[in-house]
């Protein structure tokens, strides 16, 4: 990530690129780019003019429809707003996939250590969109002890943000691993069936049971 970021000018640029190149179809206003990429807006305005400046985004217009008030028979209020969207015809779209989609060189080990302010952890895995596995179940597994799970969704709320797309994880206790493993329940053996990348494991031999 730090690489793309000097080569790309910043990390907020980068998730802003990951986010249009991912929803590459959608008109998006500004506060929704913010939202999305947990970004000031003051900032994402600045850094949507110089990719529209690029050719990398264009300026579209937008309509949403909304009920004037409450009630079943109100009246259809169009409200138009200026967004942007990603320009089909900029010549270096696939090459900037290639780049900022590829997250199999993401250092795992930094990424484990995001979430060690959240529980005890036992057992990290990684899949999916981190080792290039489009079929996984999750791309993240985390079982622990004492897991605060409103911390651990805010970071990956955030890590969300970074990636430019939804993080598909699983958060559970120890007790509800190995007892879900021990019956073969069919979400956990989809996951640990699948290709993963162990990055912390103190549950021993306790991943394929």
């Amino acid at each position: 990530m730090e690489l793309l970021t000097r080569l790309l000018g910043g990390a907020e640029r980068v998730k802003i690129m990951r986010f249009f190149l991912h929803h590459a179809d959608a008109i998006v206003s500004v506060q929704k780019v913010a939202d999305k990429t947990k970004s000031k807006s003051t900032f994402v305005r600045k850094e949507l003019s110089a990719l529209v400046a690029i050719g990398f985004l264009e300026k579209k217009k937008s309509r949403t429809f909304t009920n004037a008030s409450k009630g079943k028979k109100s009246p259809t209020k169009v409200k138009e707003i200026i967004g942007f969207k990603l320009n089909p015809e900029f010549p270096h779209n696939q090459a900037l996939r290639d780049l900022l989609f590829d997250f199999q060189l993401l250092d795992k080990r930094e990424l484990a250590s995001r979430f060690k302010s959240v529980g005890r952890i036992k057992l990290f895995l990684v899949s999916g969109v981190f080792i290039g596995e489009q079929d996984s179940r999750v791309d993240i597994l985390m079982v622990g002890e004492a897991i605060k799970k409103p911390k651990a969704e805010k970071l990956f709320d955030a890590l969300s943000a970074e990636i430019g797309r939804d993080v598909a994880y699983s958060i559970m206790d120890v007790e509800e691993y190995t007892y879900r493993l021990s019956m073969y329940d069919k979400f956990v053996r989809d996951i640990v069936d699948m290709p993963y990348e162990v990055v912390i494991d103190k549950l021993k031999d306790k991943i394929q049971g």
